[in-house]
């Protein structure tokens, strides 16, 4: 992974450093009545505090880590800094900062993608969860196929097919090869020309991504309508994991046809 620095208003951020969300937290509808702090990302760790539902938008996330058990967000809040379920709480960086945090990053990421570099692309890779490939903006973690790192390396050379969910329209399984999938569902057109980036925008609708990665940084592309062609996205979901960013989610939203 490479260390990617920007400095912004005196402060210096990097995919390896903290993040610190001013824009406060939230709690889920999973959320207890009060939220357990704990001294470390495990319901056996100690409870620093138990803090209501109602002034959780007093936390100030500061990281993130993957457990078997699932999503952890470390925040610090008043003179306590400790560990919560990520079931229980939202943290997104706003988007401003997700810029400044991201936009080299998944900028590297897309270039991997447009040169078809899985092996670079790789290297950007959600160590824990892998790769998720959603074909379109409905995001079905039952469906969407997964793949690892090492998968990555050849993926375009491999002849087995796969299934990776069902068809938009007709609701067909989609059985490609990954360059298959790749061609279609992944850079079917030239996202690196997108005249419209954004960080962490977009409202829900049809776009089911906030359901799966609600504490990710996602960077939009869209491609405008041109001629019969409408308009199409490619979404980059990164999730922080032990003070650093990973790509875990691409999702395509756009006609297929």
């Amino acid at each position: 992974m490479r260390s990617l620095v920007v400095v912004v208003v005196g402060l210096t951020l990097s995919s390896g450093a903290a993040v610190h969300d001013r824009s406060g937290c939230s709690a889920t509808d999973y959320a207890p009545e009060s939220i357990q702090v704990r001294s470390a990302p495990s319901p056996k760790a100690n409870s620093l505090q138990a803090v209501p539902r109602g002034k959780i938008s007093s936390f100030v996330r500061v990281d993130a880590f993957r457990s078997r058990g699932g999503d952890w967000l470390k925040v610090r809040g008043g003179q306590y800094e400790g560990w919560v379920p990520a079931r229980d709480v939202v943290c997104r960086v706003p988007s401003q900062a997700a810029q400044d945090i991201i936009a080299a990053q998944a900028a590297a990421v897309l270039q991997a993608l447009k040169a078809a570099n899985m092996a670079e692309l790789a290297g950007f890779v959600h160590p824990i969860k892998g790769l998720r490939f959603s074909p379109y903006a409905s995001v079905d973690a039952k469906t969407d196929v997964v793949l690892t790192a090492s998968q990555l390396n050849g993926a375009l050379q491999d002849q087995a097919k796969r299934v990776w969910g069902g068809d938009d329209g007709s609701g067909a399984p989609i059985r490609l090869t990954f360059a298959g999938y790749y061609h279609k569902f992944v850079y079917d057109r030239d996202f690196a020309q997108s005249p419209q980036v954004t960080y962490n925008k977009g409202d829900k609708g049809t776009n089911q991504t906030w359901e799966q990665y609600p504490n990710a940084i996602v960077v939009d592309y869209r491609l405008p309508q041109t001629g019969g062609t409408p308009p199409e996205h490619l979404r980059l979901a990164f999730e922080q994991h032990q003070g650093k960013w990973y790509l875990s989610g691409i999702i395509h939203d756009g006609w297929t046809i």
